[in-house]
């Protein structure tokens, strides 16, 4: 079964990245197709297929309060195949006993995937609760495993 993306943009960027629940109903996702989302679409399909380890489609947050913006701009530094804790992310913003707050930051990420907040792991190493799901977490985090020693493989020469 192919997943089906909702994507929303405005002249900024990529507002809302969110699974397509079948639903004919898109008030709650208006559909722009513009330059950002039609980028979003073509970096998702990238991203899935293992060609692209980063996104560079502008994002929009700025609904977002700032603590959230500056949580989700260091998840995105996070390197591709990786995975940090929520306390970990919270001592680099300099707040080092603020990780509940990085996680529910984290579950206000609105571009899920393209800002990679599944990155982020309980620190005794449970997956901890993603926007799309626990399994949808797990998945990227299986994908981005794989690709990466696949990359890493290639780098080597093996």
């Amino acid at each position: 079964m192919k997943t089906q993306w909702r994507i929303a943009a405005n002249p900024r960027g990529v507002t809302k990245l969110a699974l397509d629940s079948g639903s004919r109903s898109r008030s709650a996702l208006s559909q722009h197709y513009n330059e950002a989302r039609r980028r979003a679409v073509k970096e998702l399909r990238d991203y899935f297929a293992g060609r692209r380890q980063a996104f560079s489609v502008p994002c929009d947050l700025s609904e977002l309060t700032p603590f959230t913006q500056k949580v989700l701009s260091a998840a995105a530094k996070i390197p591709y195949g990786q995975v940090r804790s929520y306390k970990w992310l919270a001592e680099r913003l300099g707040k080092p006993k603020a990780a509940r707050a990085v996680g529910n930051a984290l579950a206000r990420n609105p571009v899920p995937i393209l800002i990679p907040c599944h990155r982020v792991v309980r620190r005794d190493g449970a997956i901890g609760r993603f926007v799309l799901g626990s399994g949808w977490k797990k998945r990227l985090l299986e994908l981005e495993k794989r690709f990466a020693k696949t990359e890493a493989s290639l780098n080597c020469g093996v």
